[in-house]
């Protein structure tokens, strides 16, 4: 996986030092700069900008970066400064590096390609990277394959033959007992109480489907 390009716009260096190891250096790459003025000027593609709030002017700012960047904004704000209009996110500072870490791995996450979101789920089918509520887990390749064949239909009750057959590429319909063992594992990892599933659920005699209306 390539790294994402995270430009921080702060005052000072250590920002970007930080949230780069709180996010993940195998996850994003930042790029720091002192001011707006000289962000305007980089020849950078990010996905993501972080921007510490000025004591005045912030209305012009947030404007001049949109304008230069197609990315979303978090705005850093000090108590009592107003809000601009046009920020994706924003955070009240002096604030944890981890609650800055997750807003941006929500940010990523939600823009990356390949998304799918069903029964208040959002799967990363490229990096096969779930998120469940303000969760994220790795999941298996097969799990996260019969996962996305159901929120790809959500609402849609898929039977156990199709599932099996799209993900083993087998007729083999006799060995579907992996496609339950399979998605009982998703099932905990997905539900309150796996034992009586709200998400995930099962069609008696038929197969699955993914509830469009639930969530975990």
């Amino acid at each position: 996986m390539i790294p994402a390009n995270l430009l921080v716009i702060a005052r000072s260096q250590s920002l970007a030092r930080r949230l780069q190891d709180a996010v993940g250096a195998d996850q994003v790459r930042a790029h720091w700069l002192p001011s707006t003025n000289l962000a305007l000027g980089i020849g950078l593609v990010p996905a993501v900008v972080v921007v510490e709030l000025p004591a005045s002017g912030g209305e012009r700012t947030l404007a001049r970066l949109r304008r230069r960047f197609d990315a979303p904004l978090v705005v850093l704000l000090r108590s009592g400064q107003a809000l601009p209009g046009g920020a994706y996110a924003s955070l009240l500072r002096p604030l944890p590096i981890s609650r800055l870490a997750q807003v941006v791995r929500e940010i990523l996450h939600e823009n990356s390609p390949g998304i799918l979101h069903a029964g208040g789920l959002s799967l990363d089918t490229q990096n096969r990277r779930l998120q469940v509520g303000n969760r994220f887990h790795e999941l298996k390749p097969i799990g996260s394959q019969i996962l996305a064949l159901l929120m790809e239909a959500p609402g849609e009750t898929l039977t156990r033959e199709v599932l099996f057959r799209r993900v083993w590429n087998t007729e083999d319909g006799d060995s579907t007992r992996a496609l339950d063992v399979h998605v009982s594992h998703l099932r905990r990892i997905i539900e309150d109480d796996p034992r009586h599933p709200r998400v995930i659920v099962t069609e008696r005699g038929i197969g699955y489907r993914i509830e469009a209306n639930s969530h975990p």
